[in-house]
């Protein structure tokens, strides 16, 4: 699979007993939880702290940026316009993943709720069941530790770079020659960003921005990546009690046997149903003297649906942004790596969610071909209308889409990469 390794025996046998807590299986997640004040528990009291120093950061560098891109285009600087609009577009999302931790609280605590039934269940029910979601589970937490390290490797290495360019300026050049390279391209009207100590503040600030942005993606990617991959691991406990729903059912003429199938059938069929409703639709239930809705999908859309579709429409820009204005300061003997890493980075940060969400799409399809692959007939015409609704509802599309939006897959990302290289060609053309 993507991004992992197949999981072995070994990793496997150390939860192969026992009530596994998936607060200590995916303790790096919850501790994202925690910091980012979506836990469903005691809120420490310093995560205040570190949620308003992301967002004051991103406030403050946005107004920078703002009055960059108001330079740019008074000067008809397209280089700089561009490079100015690329961090924009970054800090814009940051405070749009931000305001998901604080206006739907309610929707990571049901993806919580959910983690622990499901762990719950597997571990009561064991066999094939249990094998098959840890597997599951293990495969999710290698592919969140990748996503960790490459999410802040991307980060680490624009910030050695952007101290690599000051060593470099520092051997090159004398006192007062040239411009001090900075991460960000700053302008505020006479102030002179190039000066001891405005230079100094400017440089920490917007490398300790890149820092904090990284950790609020880090946030993001694992948490989309465990919140898919818990509807992935729901799916595959759907299709195998489909798969055990006839096992020892058979044609009988004798009354008893009859009823006992009957009533067999039907402790199956409930259990069936109950863990595709709390997947697919809204099963209300009593939490803390309040009403709240546990289902995955729909909550998993609350929060990241606005997110993909904000990732759709900058994506391109983005990608074509960044790599035009590296490319046009190659031209003139400036070689920038850090927007290229920017590039190489949000190419494949966009690609990972547009991914999951057509494996999501596929396995949520699957379950409708798990039901024709069951004898159905050796049963009574009760459960086919259980299965039609089933079959049904396992085939409509996921709730990521809105007006004047394409569908979250692999083929979109396509699309917008091409669109990406198509804006890049005609700006590369333009006499401007």
């Amino acid at each position: 699979m993507l991004f992992s390794k197949e999981v072995t025996d070994e990793e496997y046998e150390e939860f192969a007993t026992g009530i596994i807590d998936p607060q200590i299986f995916h303790a790096r997640f919850f501790v994202l939880l925690k910091c980012f004040q979506v836990l469903d528990g005691p809120i420490p009291k310093w995560t205040h702290m570190t949620k308003i120093f992301m967002a004051l950061c991103a406030i403050i560098a946005q107004i920078l940026l703002s009055l960059s891109i108001y330079h740019g285009i008074n000067n008809f600087d397209i280089s700089f316009i561009t490079e100015a609009g690329t961090y924009f577009f970054v800090m814009s999302y940051k405070l749009l993943i931000l305001s998901c931790t604080k206006f739907n609280i309610a929707n990571y605590h049901s993806l919580q709720r959910s983690m622990k039934e499901d762990f719950l269940y597997v571990c009561n029910k064991g066999g094939k069941y249990r094998k098959s979601f840890f597997y599951n589970q293990i495969q999710t937490r290698k592919i969140c530790k990748l996503a960790m390290i490459f999410t802040g490797g991307i980060a680490v290495c624009m910030v050695a770079f952007a101290v690599f360019a000051l060593i470099f300026y520092l051997a090159t050049n004398s006192a007062g020659e040239g411009k001090r390279p900075l991460l960000f391209p700053f302008w505020a009207f006479d102030t002179d960003f190039g000066l001891t100590p405005t230079y100094e503040i400017a440089f920490t600030f917007s490398n300790t921005c890149v820092i904090a942005y990284a950790f609020n993606y880090i946030f993001m990617i694992v948490t989309q990546i465990i919140w898919i991959r818990e509807i992935v691991a729901k799916a595959d406990i759907i299709i195998l009690c489909i798969q055990d729903l006839m096992d020892g059912i058979h044609p009988t003429n004798d009354k008893k046997e009859k009823d006992y199938f009957g009533i067999l059938i039907k402790t199956r069929m409930k259990e069936i149903i109950k863990h595709h409703h709390s997947m697919n639709t809204q099963v209300l239930f009593i939490h803390l003297n309040r009403y709240s809705f546990c289902n995955l999908i729909e909550h998993y859309a609350g929060v990241y649906k606005k997110l993909l579709l904000f990732e759709q429409k900058i994506c391109a820009p983005v990608v074509c942004l960044s790599a035009y204005s590296a490319t046009e300061k190659f031209e003139t003997g400036e070689f920038n790596a850090i927007l290229i890493i920017l590039c190489i980075g949000a190419v494949t940060l966009i690609f990972v969610p547009s991914y999951l969400c057509t494996l999501l799409s596929v396995k949520i399809s699957s379950i409708c071909y798990a039901c024709w692959d069951i004898p159905f007939w050796n049963a009574s015409p009760m459960i086919r209308p259980y299965l039609v609704l089933i079959m049904q509802r396992s085939l409509m599309p996921l709730p990521l889409t809105a007006p004047g939006f394409e569908e979250v897959s692999v083929q979109t990302f396509s699309n917008k990469m091409a669109s990406a290289y198509s804006f890049f060609n005609m700006l590369r053309q333009a006499n401007i």
